[in-house]
């Protein structure tokens, strides 16, 4: 019954939301993503092991900004050839916005997120994660250029830098950077790259893997991603990337993402 429900009911991997902007205050906020990954191999340094992968994760994402916080809780599943159907990870994350570019020059977010895989999902090549606990820190900054007086932005962009660590292993760094347009605020198109640099110091052997925390991993990413707003209704969200770089992980993948995202107040959401 368990599996049954991880499949038919789609629980980020996709990521936890970095953006340096909330939602409306007191509005809860619902995301529903499911993450679909494929590859066909494994970067290491002396050779290149062949892994045709498939793996599916579904996440359900709860969120509620208040004024200058916000606090996300999500919960995360995993059907890969590790595991099967099973719970992967639950991670808490609070935000607080130091600025905002409606009243000042740019928006800056600074973030904590705490992470607890299960221990199949460390010992899973497919999963990325470091340790049993796991936390890391993100600083995100951007700025939204739209019409005079009004909430709605034309295009915006922001980067995020972050650093984690685990209860093993070494520390990991993040950078992405993301731009984005807005039309009639009801399509809104999206390209991003992403960045990961594990600071470990041994190669990976996905015959005795117990997570990435002492891999010195490396990859890239960059992708495309488009979101339909429904008036009342919330939005659905298409996301494309592949990973155009990789040393001691999984290379040359592709990943196909769907969300659904509803706010639970008003039918305008400008800031989100």
């Amino acid at each position: 019954m368990l599996k049954l429900i991880l499949l038919i009911f789609p629980l980020i991997c996709a990521g936890t939301d970095l953006k340096p902007w909330f939602g409306n205050d007191y509005e809860a906020e619902f995301r529903a993503t499911i993450l679909y990954q494929n590859y066909s191999s494994l970067a290491t340094p002396d050779k290149n092991y062949k892994r045709n992968d498939n793996d599916t994760f579904s996440t359900l994402s709860a969120a509620y900004p208040f004024k200058r916080y916000s606090g996300e809780f999500e919960a995360t599943a995993a059907h890969t050839k590790h595991q099967s159907c099973c719970w992967d990870n639950y991670r808490f994350t609070g935000r607080y916005k130091w600025f905002d570019d409606i009243r000042d020059q740019f928006s800056l977010v600074t973030s904590i997120t705490i992470q607890e895989p299960m221990t199949r999902a460390l010992n899973d090549v497919s999963s990325f994660h470091h340790g049993h606990l796991e936390g890391e820190f993100c600083l995100s900054y951007g700025k939204k250029y739209g019409y005079p007086c009004s909430s709605d932005y034309i295009y915006r962009w922001w980067n995020v830098l972050g650093v984690g660590s685990a209860d093993q292993g070494s520390l990991w760094y993040r950078a992405e950077g993301t731009w984005e347009c807005n039309i009639w605020d009801i399509h809104r198109f999206r390209v991003f790259g992403h960045i990961l640099w594990g600071a470990g110091g041994n190669d990976l052997n996905p015959y005795d893997f117990h997570g990435y925390g002492s891999i010195r991993h490396r990859s890239a990413d960059v992708g495309v991603r488009y979101e339909y707003r429904i008036p009342g209704w919330g939005s659905l969200n298409f996301q494309y990337a592949h990973r155009v770089y990789a040393s001691n992980f999984p290379q040359q993948t592709n990943l196909l993402m769907f969300q659904y995202y509803y706010p639970f107040g008003s039918q305008v959401h400008t800031n989100y």
